[in-house]
């Protein structure tokens, strides 16, 4: 069948209707009263009210976007540990209150003494790289924040001191790591109950090694963690079982200053994290679906073309194209959206490795009253990371070494991590991000264009389902009638050669975190695939 053809056949297909009334007039399923918000002032989002609330707290004490990004973020690490902590990676992109953009990359590093690939292996020290979301975090907050460390960091380590209800979400996927937790002292203890048995959804939970832990941070600095107790700790506990990371690879640790990657969609500006972030992919494919009068198409051939420039956008991903500066360079270029649109409807599958991570990663947005606004996505990789911690710190270690790829020593992996702009007339009109492995890059695209191109409001863009192209695979969000492509359209993928798989699971699809401004008005929308929060610091309209 031809592209033409099948784009006839698209077009026969009803528009969805995933419910009636759908797009860019009603919310689909309804809110549930604290995942949109709606203020002049500073807003905040992210995948837990606690971290939302942080953030809320230190912009209503006069700090700044970065400020609230930071102490957000901190939070995160004690109310979420399965989805990141100060054990793990984080990647920031902020524009400043003057328009000037920066972007730090906090990745996990390779030890200096890894001896190479360790196999297929799913926990243990031996997959623990050098963390970098303490040296990310206190670098953006000395280079672009106003309140001190010790001021952003109270609000964590109360949280940690005090304990809190654990939710049923925390609760099933420390849950569902517990074979894995119980096999080593730290997590065991740490993350499990007497007798190696999960807490329970509702258990009031208190972290008093974490505590700990953020108090030197917060008198301390960076240093405290990457040099002295903390860091000889540490070092001690991984060599002492079987991993690498030495007090040596933990002092010489820096986050660092990286490129921010520019493009352009429809007269909107886009900016995006260089890799090891996959800003330049999210570029990629926004402009190659910039050749199609998308607005339009009925909602099924939108479908279609959004499929075939994520497939696209993945090969480019994986494909070798000279330099790693050469090779941003070309998919960000216009041209290279033309040549690469002419190509849409060609072939079925992505020719790349299938996407079987479960992208268990938190995003948070913020954006403050003066235009500073903060993308940051911090991630342990698997659900709590490599499962194993050092008992006396309190901190889960992400998973490097046998997840992200075997790479060379001091070397930092690429992710699909995407902290997101868009901007109208040089100001931001979306800040946004989420989690979700190669969904990350799948979820920022299908809800920029929703709403860009479809009309939708942004919590409808967001809400939406979603298709994602794996390996040779459409996967389709069918977890709710409210939520659920019509059979209509997956049989004219399927007519296509694409094998159809259904999937259930919301959060697969990514988790988006995002803030639209429309005339100095924050609209926050979490993603009603989780359990998030949005607030405004001047209190919700």
């Amino acid at each position: 069948m031809t592209l033409t053809s099948i784009v006839g056949v698209l077009a026969g297909v009803t528009a969805m209707g995933f419910v009636a009334g759908c797009g860019p007039m009603g919310r689909p399923g309804g809110d549930t009263g604290h995942q949109i918000a709606r203020g002049a002032a500073g807003m905040v989002v992210t995948s837990s009210s606690h971290a939302t609330n942080a953030g809320v707290e230190i912009l209503e004490q006069g700090g700044n976007a970065v400020d609230a990004a930071v102490a957000a973020a901190f939070t995160l690490a004690v109310a979420e540990p399965s989805m990141s902590g100060i054990g793990g990676r984080t990647q920031i992109l902020l524009r400043s209150s003057d328009g000037e953009f920066y972007g730090i990359d906090g990745t996990t590093q390779i030890p200096s003494g890894y001896p190479g690939s360790e196999g297929s292996i799913s926990s243990g020290y031996a997959m623990v790289g050098v963390p970098g979301t303490v040296a990310a975090l206190t670098k953006v907050l000395d280079e672009h924040g106003t309140l001190p460390l010790s001021a952003v960091l109270q609000p964590a380590i109360a949280l940690a001191e005090n304990g809190f209800p654990l939710d049923s979400g925390e609760a099933e996927r420390i849950g569902g790591a517990a074979r894995h937790l119980t096999r080593y002292e730290g997590s065991r203890r740490l993350f499990m109950a007497p007798g190696g048995t999960a807490r329970p959804h509702g258990y009031h939970w208190r972290q008093p090694e974490l505590a700990r832990t953020l108090k030197a941070i917060a008198e301390g600095g960076r240093d405290a963690f990457y040099r002295g107790d903390v860091a000889r700790r540490m070092a001690d506990d991984i060599t002492a079982n079987g991993g690498f990371v030495t007090e040596h690879d933990l002092a010489a640790y820096e986050a660092v200053s990286v490129r921010v990657v520019r493009g352009s969609y429809r007269g909107f500006g886009l900016a995006g994290l260089s890799m090891p972030a996959a800003g330049a992919t999210t570029i990629e494919i926004l402009q190659i679906l910039e050749r199609f009068d998308l607005a339009g198409m009925s909602e099924s051939e939108w479908a279609f073309h959004v499929v075939e420039a994520l497939r696209l956008g993945y090969e480019d991903w994986f494909a070798a194209h000279g330099t790693l500066e050469e090779k941003v360079a070309l998919v960000i270029s216009k041209e290279w959206a033309a040549t690469r649109a002419e190509e849409i409807g060609k072939k079925v599958g992505t020719s790349v490795p299938g996407d079987a991570s479960a992208g268990n990663t938190a995003h948070l947005t913020v954006v403050d009253g003066n235009g500073g606004a903060v993308a940051l996505t911090q991630s342990l990789g698997p659900a709590m990371g490599s499962r194993v911690a050092t008992p006396e710190l309190g901190f889960a270690y992400a998973a490097t070494m046998g997840y992200l790829t075997q790479t060379e020593p001091g070397a930092r992996a690429s992710s699909f991590i995407s902290p997101f702009f868009v901007l109208r007339d040089g100001q931001a009109a979306f800040v946004m991000g989420a989690a979700g492995a190669r969904r990350i890059v799948t979820s920022i695209v299908e809800s920029l264009s929703r709403a860009i191109d479809r009309g939708y409001s942004f919590a409808d863009a967001v809400a939406a389902p979603r298709l994602h192209p794996d390996d040779d695979t459409l996967v389709v969000e069918r977890r709710l009638p409210a939520y659920t492509w019509p059979d209509s359209l997956v049989a004219v993928f399927e007519d296509r050669g694409w094998p159809v798989r259904n999937e259930g699971s919301g959060p697969y699809f990514g988790r988006i975190h995002g803030v639209q401004i429309i005339n100095g008005e924050r609209f926050g929308v979490a993603d009603p695939r989780w359990d998030g929060t949005a607030r405004s610091s001047g209190g919700n309209d």
